[in-house]
Parts: structure tokens; sequence; C-alpha cells
């Protein structure tokens, strides 16, 4: 749940990359860092292992600013995909208020993706959340591959709840699926606050997402 001081109206959420190992997790938390903080001026927190690409968790934090009466800061995690890690995944999906699932379109990777989603539910459940009310956004990544599954059957395999989603090609600089992902699932986790905590009595939410995506789409078509 995220922190939330009524005073100040400041909202400190945390939104988590999931998915198989290798479906390109990190590699959209650096598209998104590449793009929004183009001098480096923050640090991306990641730790490497031989075994998985990031054993604990890469951390993003972004700084929205005052929009309204809300000042949104989003802290953004990966975790492992490999299984040997759960334990880290359930430590990382702690406090979670939105996940963007992250699939490998490969049609070899299907089973993963299955086993990954099936995981994000239990590992979810244990924290005492649920798969199917929590804000959640899939992304179906490497588009850029010759044997990928199409969109509309990952959706039939995949997104159970028919939620909004995304191709992507996190590799490419200039492919927006990763930015599109990410808008989605922080119009889904604001509306989820505004329900949860009763924000709209302090102003109108859908006027603040609104105000978020603008931001964000000319910061990223700046480069």
């Amino acid at each position: 749940m995220p922190q939330f001081n009524y005073n100040t109206g400041e909202i400190i959420a945390k939104v988590v990359y999931y998915g198989p190992a290798f479906g390109g997790k990190t590699t959209s938390l650096q598209w998104l860092h590449h793009r929004f903080d183009p001098l480096k001026a923050r640090n991306l927190f990641s730790l490497d292992t031989e075994g998985d690409r990031t054993l604990f968790f890469d951390l993003l934090p972004m700084n929205f600013g005052k929009i309204d009466w809300m000042t949104l800061q989003v802290k953004i995690y990966t975790v492992p995909g490999e299984v040997k890690y759960n334990a880290t995944r359930k430590m990382v999906l702690t406090g979670a208020d939105a996940v963007i699932f992250v699939a490998d379109s490969e049609i070899s990777r299907h089973q993963e993706n299955l086993h990954s989603l099936k995981n994000l539910a239990q590992n979810l459940s244990l924290k005492g959340m649920n798969i199917r009310t929590i804000p959640l956004v899939f992304q179906y990544n490497k588009r850029d591959l010759a044997h990928v599954l199409p969109l509309d059957i990952l959706d039939q395999k995949l997104n159970f709840r028919s939620l909004p989603s995304y191709g992507s090609i996190a590799i490419d600089p200039y492919d927006f699926g990763v930015l599109e992902s990410f808008i989605a699932v922080l119009h889904a986790m604001i509306e989820s606050f505004g329900q949860k905590y009763n924000l709209a009595k302090l102003g109108d939410l859908d006027r603040i997402s609104r105000t978020i995506e603008e931001r964000l789409r000319e910061k990223a078509h700046q480069k």
C-alpha cells in the first residue's frame, strides 16, 4: 500500500515489474531510465549475478512533482525471473501498489510465461493481495523476434482479466510499448487509490492521471 500524507498530499507508491527470466523486466526499467533521466542524474540500482540478471531488484525512483493537490513519487522495481529466487520475488512484492507483467512473446517461452503468472498469483496471495484486483497491465515483449505469438493469442492465454496490454521491444529506445504499459499501470493505480482512500474528494483524479500522462509523453519524446 502507498505511503500517503493527507496534510501534504504526498503519495509514495510502488510499481513492480514481474515475469519470466530474461523476458525484458530489467530492460524495460532501463528504457524508462534512458528516457526520463538522460543525464543519469539518478542511479538505477542493480545487483547482477551469473544465474540471473537481477538477483535482488532494480530500483528507479521517479518524482512527478506537484500536480493539483498531489505530489506523486513512484518507486519502480523488478523481480528476479528464476524460480530459485522466489523468496526475493516475495520480498519485492511487499507493499506493491501495481504490477506490470512482462511476458516473453517467443513461442518457445510460453510455458514460462504461464508459470510466472501463476507464481505471481501465489506470491500476491501470500502478501494479502489478489491478482484479480491489484492494478495490473500486461506487456508482451520481444515483438521484434521472428517466432512470436500474436498479441491476440497472448491475450487469450494470459490476460484473464481483459486488462490493458501492449506489445514492446524494450531494447529499442524508439519503441514506445514500455511507455504505454507504464502509463496504463499508473492510470489503474491512481484510480485504485481513489477507490481505496476516497481521494476523489480532494480533487479530480482523472485530471491528475491525464496530467501525469502528458508530462511523461512530452518528456519521452524530447529525445
